[in-house]
């Protein structure tokens, strides 16, 4: 299995309206491909604005064929132009491979943990699923992980709580 995310920041003074537009663009997307996109913001107020967009897939060649089908539509580029008028900065894409076997269906908690680390460690916490990068965040490692997240500190990870707003 492969997890897609995009990355993107709404301008911290237009977090109502830029979340909105964001939630928006996912639910089209979902209306006219077969992407089943997920929409995540940070739930953490130091950071104020980030936004994430996952989806999950076993092919990644149907994920790219879905992606070139959905910019071929022209009703996109307003939706996907509303969106990213309210964001700041580049949007980063990072995907990522599952290591182990999960089950048909599996998807991210409506509240979930990602500790991203270029060292190869141990799980940092319990029900924790590890991914390999295969684009994006070379050469890291990601554990996603359900309930309160790691059990430690972890230095030079990057540690985020991502909250389900799509």
């Amino acid at each position: 299995m492969q997890l897609f995310q995009r990355r993107r920041w709404v301008d911290p003074h237009r977090l109502t309206e830029g979340s909105a537009a964001f939630v928006r663009q996912l639910e089209w997307i979902d209306a006219h491909t077969s992407m089943d996109m997920a929409g995540w913001r940070l739930a953490d107020s130091d950071r104020l604005g980030a936004i994430l967009a996952t989806t999950t897939y076993d092919d990644h060649d149907w994920f790219l064929a879905e992606k070139d089908y959905l910019q071929t539509l022209s009703a996109y580029g307003p939706v996907n132009n509303a969106a990213a008028a309210l964001t700041v900065g580049e949007d980063t894409f990072e995907r990522w491979d599952s290591v182990e076997d999960l089950p048909v269906g599996w998807s991210l908690d409506d509240t979930f943990w990602q500790v991203t680390d270029p060292k190869d460690v141990e799980p940092p916490g319990e029900a924790a699923t590890r991914w390999t990068n295969v684009e994006g965040a070379a050469g890291c490692i990601v554990w996603f992980l359900g309930g309160d997240g790691p059990m430690a500190e972890l230095t030079g990870a990057r540690v985020e709580r991502w909250e389900r707003i799509h």
